[in-house]
């Protein structure tokens, strides 16, 4: 029957479940720890290795003679290290590791589980370049765009968090470039005593740099920039304090508006996170 052919399946380790996804860091370490029904006693585990393109090979085995290695000699060397029964640990990882690695798991009394992790190596995320400018700083707004880019090969996740994660984003009247990359900010006194945080991350690894904007606003009402001296080399032209700027005429309306001008109509954005 039906039913007949499927637990001999399960019997001989012939129904696979999906590989378990698991990601490491270039040089460091994982373990891959099969999860066994409560009570079960294992007799054997044997662990396979296959990257895709060729044969796939046995690593390790333990039995009753313990972690043994069959071929001591093939690509992980000293690296793979059994801390139990069942778990294997790779260590000094390279991206070549990166694969499907297979456990065969015989239990008491005559159970064969079939378990497979597929591991993906990545590079660290190396510490992304910032950046911060002060627009305008009036006792009313501070106006600022903070920036954060990756500077490692791979593709990376770039994140913007307020105090944390501790509050809403939202909060404060902000606007995300396309690339998530650039945070343009109108903040209120009170609001500006906030750390802004920017994550850069891949599914393996994670750099955080915060942004402490009081300082940042403070930093401009301590020195001339821009704001108070628009003429400075290198200023936006058309930069003026909303307090003190006569109403513009037609051909310099639009280069004076302020960032605050430029995004008072956003709607808030109440998510945690920004990507």
């Amino acid at each position: 029957s039906a039913y007949t052919l499927l637990l001999d399946k399960l019997l001989f380790g012939q129904v696979r479940a999906q590989p378990q996804q698991v990601s490491g860091v270039l040089g460091g370490s994982v373990l891959l720890s099969p999860v066994l029904p409560p009570g079960s006693r294992v007799k054997e585990i044997e662990w396979s290795f296959s990257s895709g393109a060729g044969a796939t090979i046995q690593v390790a085995e333990f039995g009753p003679g313990g972690f043994e290695r069959p071929d001591p000699q093939d690509r992980f060397k000293q690296r793979l290290e059994m801390p139990n029964a069942t778990a294997l640990r790779i260590g000094t990882l390279e991206l070549g590791d990166s694969g499907v690695y297979g456990a065969r798991i015989k239990l008491h009394p005559a159970l064969v589980e079939d378990q497979s992790f597929n591991l993906s190596v990545y590079e660290s995320v190396p510490r992304p370049r910032t950046h911060s400018q002060l627009l305008a700083s009036t006792l009313e707004w501070c106006n600022l765009t903070l920036q954060c880019q990756g500077t490692g090969k791979g593709a990376v996740n770039v994140t913007w968090r307020r105090d944390n994660g501790r509050q809403e984003l939202g909060t404060d009247r902000s606007q995300l470039s396309p690339d998530g990359t650039t945070l343009r900010l109108a903040l209120q006194p009170g609001t500006a005593n906030a750390t802004y945080t920017c994550t850069v991350s891949n599914p393996a690894d994670q750099k955080v740099v915060p942004f402490d904007l009081q300082s940042i606003c403070r930093s401009g009402g301590e020195e001339p920039g821009c704001f108070r001296d628009p003429s400075t080399l290198g200023c936006p032209q058309g930069l003026r304090p909303p307090e003190n700027n006569p109403e513009p005429t037609s051909t310099e309306k639009a280069p004076g508006s302020t960032v605050y001008e430029q995004i008072h109509q956003e709607p808030e954005d109440t998510a945690e996170e920004v990507t």
